[in-house]
């Protein structure tokens, strides 16, 4: 008995698109993976781009229990379905539209005008993009999927397999502009938008990753403290910035409710004994400094209202 089989992209912003149709049977659909594919340079090219970003690809048996002619009439339905890159007319790596390599098969024309008749309706088309999002819309395939790819992010080879990629890797323009384009587009979505911020303010709330920052924090600013400090004074003292923290404390003191809380809070921290011990200090240190002390008396006599003689 044949089966067909799908490979699908494991990348998050792919959304397990499928992107090789194949027939076969029994390890057949592992075989790409396993060894080198020689055949087909964008399919070897894909499956190499994966392992040096350290994911596995999704392999799914569609379909089993068919007899040969029934498997590469499934396979070729699935190819004129979801398309051909070479053709531009889908995602597929596949360079050709199936039915290869079948033994003693007489294409007749009445054959192939079942296939077309059975690729050209939308509601095939339409039936068959519904079972895909039905099998993504079950939780028990959707945590499978999910779990197999966390299984392998963890793996240590598969670790250090993705680390070296990522060193090794070179986006072309082509594909930072595919990329861009793509996030451009999602980001738009508002629903998307908001699931992602939410996911990354529950992850910057974890407890190890406040703690990771905070190390790292301290580590950057014992090393480039003064540089650092130097940045943000040069940043702090444009005009732009003044008048974006000007704009920024008025309207925040605009808020009744904030410039109560903060006036409470600035007489508080003004009554501490350790911070008028400060300040009391810091005029001390001050006035024994002899220019500032001649600097200070001569402002004061200036003021003082000229006695009447």
């Amino acid at each position: 008995m044949f089966y067909v089989y799908v490979y699908r992209d494991p990348r998050p912003t792919k959304n397990l698109q499928v992107v090789y149709v194949g027939k076969g049977r029994d390890r057949r659909a592992w075989k790409h993976w396993e060894k080198q594919v020689r055949h087909n340079p964008g399919f070897g090219n894909f499956l190499a781009l994966l392992r040096r970003e350290a994911l596995v690809p999704i392999i799914e048996i569609v379909k089993d229990g068919m007899d040969e002619a029934e498997a590469f009439f499934e396979e070729v339905r699935l190819i004129a379905v979801h398309g051909r890159r070479d053709l531009r007319t889908g995602a597929l790596f596949n360079l050709t539209d199936g039915g290869e390599g079948f033994g003693g098969i007489v294409r007749t024309p009445e054959w192939a005008q079942r296939i077309s008749n059975a690729l050209s309706t939308e509601v095939q088309k339409s039936r068959n993009a519904m079972a895909a999002a039905d099998r993504w819309a079950r939780p028990e395939y959707r945590e499978k999927t999910v779990a197999a790819i966390r299984i392998a992010l963890k793996d240590p080879e598969v670790i250090a397999r993705r680390e070296a990629g990522r060193a090794a890797f070179i986006h072309t323009s082509e594909f930072a502009a595919t990329m861009s384009t793509a996030t451009t587009k999602m980001w738009q979505d508002p629903e998307y938008a908001a699931k992602v911020r939410a996911a990354q303010d529950a992850a910057q709330q974890r407890p190890e990753v406040q703690e990771k920052k905070s190390k790292a924090s301290i580590a950057r600013w014992e090393t480039q403290g003064s540089t650092m400090a130097a940045a943000i004074k040069e940043a702090r003292n444009t005009l732009a910035s003044k008048a974006k923290t000007s704009a920024q404390a008025t309207a925040q003191w605009s808020d009744p409710e904030y410039a109560a809380k903060q006036t409470a809070n600035n007489k508080e921290i003004a009554n501490r004994v350790e911070v008028k011990a400060a300040k009391a200090a810091a005029a001390k240190a001050l006035w024994a400094d002899p220019v500032w002390k001649a600097k200070m008396l001569a402002a004061r006599k200036k003021h003082v209202a000229p006695t009447q003689e």
